[in-house]
């Protein structure tokens, strides 16, 4: 029931058990919407009845007395629902307009996934009881300490294809394990694992090979009990075990009987269900771990929500839209990661083929030494010719995943980017045939012959990565080209003000107040308020998210003001770059006034392995 021609009588937004600090609506909805909270315990007071709007956690939780003051003019928002399919039937039956509101909890699942298998290996709960016990810090510890493990070596295996799996895999591979997989329903292309897991072809094969177990497949009839008693004779003996699911993916009694016996090492479960699980002997095994439905929280996680939940309002009560279910998309996301992988496994590379050479100043060079580095200016531009395409190149893939305008489209668009690159243009053909043999150093050759026995074998050389990566970001930042070419998604850059010697920071204007963009001369880039990570949009379109800030991102606000506001992208948070990296203009897409002057420096990188390392 959207008010947008009565200007003295503002809608009413009301939320139930699930938001009490109103202040970040009530800030975002001001001149829109007034906005109360409303405990459980007023129910009678008439409030839920005149709201236009009512925000909340979960409607079938909602008790009945507040259930039967809701009515078929509310616009009622589910916050992070778990129960979508019971809160959609019971909106039916009441006659309301149900909207589901939520966001991708794939890297919340993978941290709290790995965090309980880290606290199984190496026992920190227990001997976190021990010290504060009566017996403090005396003794020995060493029984408490026997049976930890290490990370390195052991194999995880992962029981279904999500991103949650997906990213619990990125994160088991840096601590140096072994992942194997099994896909539940036997789906290609759905979630892109990591090139180095392996796929396994049976659940049984998968159970006995591993060391470490995750459930990450969600509840259907194909999945009730996927972890049967009869399945679960084949876990490999001092295995451990995490559900961060539905406690209906395993059979209870029989995971209890392996832990007596011994054959599971360890088991944590997100959410236990049933009074098997409530008993006194399960609380005092000290190889269980029980959570109360809390590894997909966060507070980014629960900020983005209800900034998602804030814009649906102000387009509801605007422009008098009704609007539809706002879920995540990472899993469409997904499918375009399956389609690049071929293509960004050329573009790691390609890359190692860049040959690093020192730019020369024309104005300097002495006639001694212009015959030595003549040879060396075709190799610059050749070089620089690399460094553009193959940047262009990545450009390009980050905006095809966001623009989502057709699988078909993006493959044709794929297999062409792999073409270009296996057959260079004529130009770079010429330029390379142009240069001589002899003018290469012994540096070049080992960086090519490296490059090339890397192809040959097909496996990642993670030191020469690094250092030609390394090397050719450097003599990138000296090359005169323009940032877009010379910056990448994932890189972390220091702002520098032109005219002053100052750093751009992120602060905040009071304790606990809003973020703004300000310039000190006092601090350095190592801070994190001066360090901003880039996320590109398009092939010209970035965003700055703070690393001080929490990773909100840099927009120009209504008065002119370079504030960090939003964690997601709206029109205001969209910025181009123009010129170099030394004389750099930030101008902002939705208002092109707002210009600010900088000079650039890349304080980190993402190298071809997907890390993100910090430059000397």
């Amino acid at each position: 029931m959207p008010h947008r021609n009565n200007p003295t009588s503002l809608p009413l937004v009301i939320t139930l058990n699930c938001i009490e600090d109103c202040s970040l609506e009530f800030d975002s909805l001001t001149g829109v919407a007034a906005v109360e909270h409303v405990p459980l315990s007023r129910l009678s007071d008439g409030k839920i009845e005149s709201a236009s709007a009512i925000l909340l956690h979960s409607l079938a939780y909602l008790p009945r007395a507040a259930q039967r003051r809701l009515r078929p003019y509310h616009l009622v928002l589910c916050l992070g629902s778990a129960d979508r399919g019971v809160d959609s039937a019971l909106a039916a039956d009441l006659g309301l307009r149900l909207v589901h509101v939520d966001s991708s909890r794939a890297e919340e699942i993978a941290d709290t996934v790995m965090a309980l298998f880290l606290g199984l290996l190496r026992r920190t709960h227990l001997l976190s009881r021990h010290s504060l016990s009566a017996s403090g810090w005396l003794g020995s510890v060493q029984p408490l300490c026997r049976g930890m493990r290490r990370c390195r070596g052991l194999v995880l295996g992962i029981v279904g294809r999500s991103a949650s799996a997906r990213s619990l895999a990125n994160r088991s591979l840096a601590f140096k394990m072994t992942v194997l997989y099994f896909d539940v329903y036997q789906e290609k292309g759905k979630v892109n694992f990591p090139p180095a897991a392996r796929r396994m072809d049976t659940l049984n094969d998968l159970l006995a090979a591993s060391d470490l177990i995750s459930l990450h497949c969600a509840l259907t009839n194909e999945t009730m009990q996927i972890l049967s008693a009869e399945c679960l004779q084949h876990v490999k003996p001092g295995a451990f075990l995490v559900n961060t699911g539905s406690s209906q993916l395993l059979d209870d009694c029989a995971v209890k009987q392996l832990l007596i016996d011994g054959t599971l090492a360890g088991c944590a479960l997100d959410g236990a269900e049933g009074p098997q699980w409530m008993e006194a002997w399960v609380k005092e095994m000290p190889n269980v771990l029980i959570l109360p439905r809390s590894a997909d929280y966060s507070e980014e996680v629960w900020m983005e929500i209800r900034e998602k939940a804030i814009s649906i309002l102000q387009t509801f009560f605007i422009d008098g839209i009704i609007p539809k279910d706002a879920m995540s998309d990472m899993e469409e996301e997904s499918e375009v990661d399956d389609e690049n992988e071929q293509c960004d496994q050329e573009y790691r590379e390609n890359a190692l083929q860049i040959i690093v050479s020192e730019q020369t100043d024309d104005v300097h060079i002495s006639p001694e030494s212009s015959h030595k580095k003549g040879g060396n200016l075709v190799k610059v531009s050749s070089s620089q010719n690399h460094v553009s395409s193959l940047t262009q190149s990545t450009s390009t893939r980050s905006d095809r995943r966001g623009s989502r305008s057709g699988k078909k489209a993006k493959k044709r668009h794929t297999h062409q980017k792999s073409q270009q690159k296996l057959d260079p243009s004529a130009p770079e053909k010429e330029g390379t045939s142009q240069r001589d043999d002899t003018a290469m150093s012994g540096t070049d050759q080992a960086l090519s012959s490296s490059s090339e026995d890397s192809r040959s074998r097909k496996t990642p050389v993670e030191s020469i990565q690094e250092q030609t990566a390394s090397q050719a970001l450097k003599s990138s930042m000296r090359l005169s080209g323009s940032c877009t070419q010379l910056l990448r998604d994932g890189y972390v850059i220091a702002l520098y003000a032109r005219d002053f010697p100052a750093l751009h920071v992120s602060r905040q204007r009071v304790k606990g107040g809003c973020w703004i963009l300000d310039s000190m001369s006092n601090v350095s880039k190592r801070d994190p308020a001066a360090q901003f990570l880039i996320i590109f949009r398009s092939k010209d379109t970035i965003g700055l998210r703070s690393l001080a800030a929490g990773g909100k991102l840099l927009q120009i606000n209504r008065k002119m003001e370079f504030v960090f506001a939003s964690h997601s992208f709206d029109v205001w948070e969209n910025w181009t770059l123009e010129g170099s990296l030394q004389e750099c203009r930030l101008v902002n897409c939705r208002n092109p006034t707002a210009v600010l002057d900088i000079r650039i420096e890349i304080l980190a990188t993402v190298g071809g392995d997907g890390v993100t390392r910090w430059l000397e």
